[in-house]
């Protein structure tokens, strides 16, 4: 289905380049240069996760494919623009004048949502409760990060930054911390092992969809636990009197169960579930205090949040459900395209405070 939009988005733009008056040189440029990003993504998406064709070496397909996505959400962009130029003239001929300015705008909004994807911001939550055993306990969330594909170093450096300023007592992962070939990313990894290593009272993972999609490539489980976080598969964990369960993502366990991890004297203890897709585990009502998600990117692009908020049956940021509090990051990367629109990326300050 996206791709068949795709395809008739771009021959949308193809028509009102020759309702303009473009040259036929110009507009057989345009179609070349959509086959070309068209083929690049197709060959690049069958050498990647999963499914592995060798086609492509894996650094250079998961970077086409990215870019190829790209040019989908530029053109996209685009079709909004000569739709809303069509609108704002009541679809008179489409003019060179009208062209001009269709693109001037495809150009501008193209360039805030790179602008965007880019301007990681902390997102403060405060949370008070009487199980806590000193005053206050922070826990700084790092969900989304999809190190690989378009991500630059400097990005994740801009990332570990604010993480170091929030000066955490513990740091989470809410998966989707890897998404490419480490191979050439040891920079990026080595930032993780120092902010691991800054976090007080521990530092601690769950995987996300995509490491899945990568196991076969790399030892996803054993760079993140070698970067010095516990990465918590169905797991318990316990630190500065709190009790973390880890549920893995639905890809490999849909949903889960809370209560196999649970001890008796966890009832008196504040429990914090630690997933990365928002749903809750199917036995959560009443046996949980915080739940910390991501997945969902927000949408990425207004108003996509709307819509993925309503098939992972969230809200976006902190919410009650079931007893407890949910907190569904917008993440702090992306996926595919380095883009964004109207849903800034995040890492997100938590104070605990006790009652």
């Amino acid at each position: 289905m996206g791709l068949l939009m795709s395809i008739g988005i771009q021959y949308l733009i193809y028509r009102k380049l020759k309702e303009a008056g473009v040259s036929s040189f110009v507009r057989n440029i345009f179609i070349l240069w959509a086959l070309f990003w068209f083929i690049a993504g197709f060959v690049a998406s069958y050498d990647i996760g999963s499914v592995k064709y060798d086609i492509l070496p894996g650094r250079l397909a998961e970077i086409l494919r990215a870019l190829s996505i790209t040019w989908s959400i530029i053109t996209l962009l685009g079709f909004f623009a000569f739709f809303g130029v069509d609108l704002l003239t009541g679809f008179k001929a489409f003019t060179k004048r009208k062209l001009c300015f269709a693109l001037a705008l495809t150009l501008a909004g193209t360039i805030y949502c790179f602008a965007e994807a880019y301007f990681v911001t902390p997102r403060y939550v405060e949370i008070k409760t009487s199980k806590l055993e000193a005053e206050k306990l922070r826990i700084v969330f790092l969900t989304d990060v999809h190190i690989g594909g378009l991500s630059t170093y400097y990005h994740l450096e801009r990332i570990m930054k604010l993480v170091d300023e929030a000066n955490p007592d513990i740091l989470m992962l809410g998966g989707d911390i890897l998404d490419g070939v480490m191979s050439y990313r040891e920079r990026e990894l080595e930032l993780l092992a120092r902010t691991a290593e800054k976090a007080k009272l521990g530092a601690f993972a769950v995987n996300g969809n995509h490491e899945y999609y990568w196991l076969l490539d790399i030892d996803v489980e054993g760079i993140i636990r070698e970067c010095g976080y516990n990465l918590l598969i169905n797991e318990r964990a316990e630190t500065a009197g709190i009790t973390i369960i880890g549920i893995d993502d639905n890809y490999i366990n849909p949903n889960g169960w809370l209560k196999p991890y649970l001890k008796p004297e966890d009832a008196e203890k504040f429990v914090l579930i630690l997933k990365h897709r928002p749903g809750l585990p199917f036995d959560a009502d009443g046996k949980f205090d915080l739940q910390l998600s991501g997945h969902t990117h927000g949408g990425q692009f207004w108003p996509l949040g709307y819509f993925k908020n309503k098939v992972a049956n969230s809200v976006q940021g902190l919410s009650r459900k079931a007893g407890g509090y949910v907190y569904v990051s917008n993440g702090s990367g992306f996926n595919g395209p380095p883009m964004r629109l109207f849903v800034p990326p995040e890492i997100t300050v938590i104070d605990i405070l006790k009652e």
